[in-house]
């Protein structure tokens, strides 16, 4: 996978962004080394205004986020404001649309159509930015998003409003009902699969196929941080009207982190997917539905 230095030299990934340091000089390498060191230290310490204040004084009009109603906050110039309920709202800092580009090609969504009015499923939708990068392109979807985290999904919804845009405040997985829910806010990595967690409360959980979907579907993305094959099984009959699936199946399932990769090949192959391609970025595979008409 491409880009693991930020996580290597431990600098804040954001700077990255838009720089080819292996073509700095010495001096200019260790000036960078040193900038995101002193940024990495306060970004953890700083909250709010503070925090935002920092980030503007140091990348000026590339940040202009601000603090507000206890949302972190930026002006897009093609769709609005975004919110964020904590720091992640360093992914709009510094080159924000290389970052929204990079969504797509994470999801290997430049290797399918999409266009105005498709329908597009996001499961694990945290605050939006799919459908924001794919506005940022002008497209336009009928975005159904599940994001069952009350605060990020208050900033879903205020990022993604649209007519045809529908919202779940739920979990898919493979049953209807309650479940434990186990919470990585900063991280964006909550998942009904079991990890280190921070803390955890009870989610309404439930399944694509018990909303009866009558349309055809463009896009089913689902990023469940561990939990993609309870998302896939409960789905088995929504698939067949689903051209692409595309899934993280990265390693993050369980206390030992394993990946979903093997288990979710085997659903979707059953279910007639074949796999198109895997990303460059992370570990996400898209596939086509080789029998939908």
């Amino acid at each position: 996978m491409k880009y693991h230095l930020p996580y290597i030299i431990n600098l804040p990934p954001f700077m990255f962004r838009g720089e080819n340091i292996d073509n700095y000089g010495l001096l200019k390498k260790f000036v960078f080394i040193l900038k995101g060191k002193l940024l990495g230290f306060m970004i953890h310490k700083l909250n709010g205004k503070s925090f935002c204040k920092l980030l503007n004084l140091f990348y000026g009009s590339e940040s202009q986020i601000y603090f507000q109603d206890g949302k972190y906050k930026k002006n897009l110039e093609k769709t609005g404001i975004i919110s964020y309920p904590n720091k992640r709202i360093l992914r709009m800092v510094n080159n924000y649309e290389l970052q929204l580009n990079k969504i797509i090609l994470s999801y290997c969504l430049d290797s399918i159509e999409l266009t105005n009015n498709d329908t597009i499923i996001d499961c694990g939708a945290n605050i939006g930015e799919l459908n924001i990068a794919l506005k940022n392109k002008n497209i336009y979807v009928n975005y159904i998003a599940f994001e069952p985290d009350l605060e990020t999904f208050e900033c879903l919804k205020s990022n993604n409003l649209g007519d045809n845009n529908k919202f779940f405040q739920k979990a898919l997985s493979d049953k209807n009902g309650l479940q434990e829910f186990f919470l990585d806010n900063e991280g964006g990595n909550s998942s009904l699969s079991q990890f280190d967690y921070q803390a955890s409360l009870e989610i309404e959980s439930l399944t694509l196929d018990s909303l009866n979907l009558n349309t055809k579907i463009k896009l089913l993305k689902i990023d469940a941080e561990g939990h993609e094959p309870e998302v896939i099984n409960g789905a088995i009959t929504t698939l067949k009207n689903i051209k692409y699936v595309s899934v993280d199946f990265g390693h993050e399932r369980g206390l030992d982190e394993e990946a979903t990769l093997t288990e979710v090949n085997k659903i979707l192959y059953n279910e007639g997917f074949e796999l198109m391609k895997f990303s460059d970025y992370r570990l996400i595979g898209l596939y086509e539905n080789k029998n939908f008409k």
